[in-house]
């Protein structure tokens, strides 16, 4: 029976450390996707004329995440409580309400333009052609919008969910 409980020890070691270095690349990963879009947004800033708001979008969103969350932590202090100041709930308040409406703006300018130039009529305006054409929008740029519009969405709704969670586990415990 020793023998059983040491291996029961072991696999939750394992599973636990798994788990942690999972959330630890997963946290390393998004902080590498903000820096890129700061980076992508910056490059190709100019380069998107048929929604210039685009390039915008994704260093604003890069920014002010990087930006609440410093200021949020912040406000804890030098402390080492675990609960949050007033001005620590007031930034998670604002950007709780920033950050859904931004993501909505950036839906709003990315998916309806992405739709645009993957359209079988679109036609580029560029060298010769400058009539019957569209402003065109650098392809990787339009790629990498979506793609961060979409992980945003997916991580909105993570962060609801568990909320939620945390909300029925609060309120059973009342």
């Amino acid at each position: 029976m020793a023998s059983g409980s040491g291996m029961s020890e072991r696999f939750q070691l394992i599973c636990g450390t798994a788990l942690l270095s999972s959330i630890f690349i997963i946290c390393i990963g998004l902080a590498g996707l903000g820096i890129a879009r700061i980076v992508i947004g910056s490059v190709y800033l100019h380069d998107c004329p048929l929604e210039p708001k685009i390039p915008i979008w994704l260093i604003v969103s890069a920014v002010s995440t990087i930006y609440f969350n410093m200021m949020a932590h912040r406000s804890r202090g030098d402390s080492d409580q675990s609960d949050i100041s007033c001005s620590g709930y007031i930034c998670y308040t604002v950007g709780a309400l920033f950050f859904p409406t931004w993501l909505i703006c950036g839906s709003i300018w990315v998916y309806p333009n992405f739709g645009k130039i993957r359209a079988d009529d679109f036609i580029p305006c560029s060298g010769n052609i400058t009539t019957n054409c569209t402003a065109d929008c650098h392809r990787p740029l339009m790629d990498f919008s979506l793609a961060m519009v979409t992980i945003d969405w997916i991580l909105t709704l993570l962060a609801v969910v568990c909320f939620g969670f945390k909300i029925r586990s609060f309120v059973s415990k009342q």
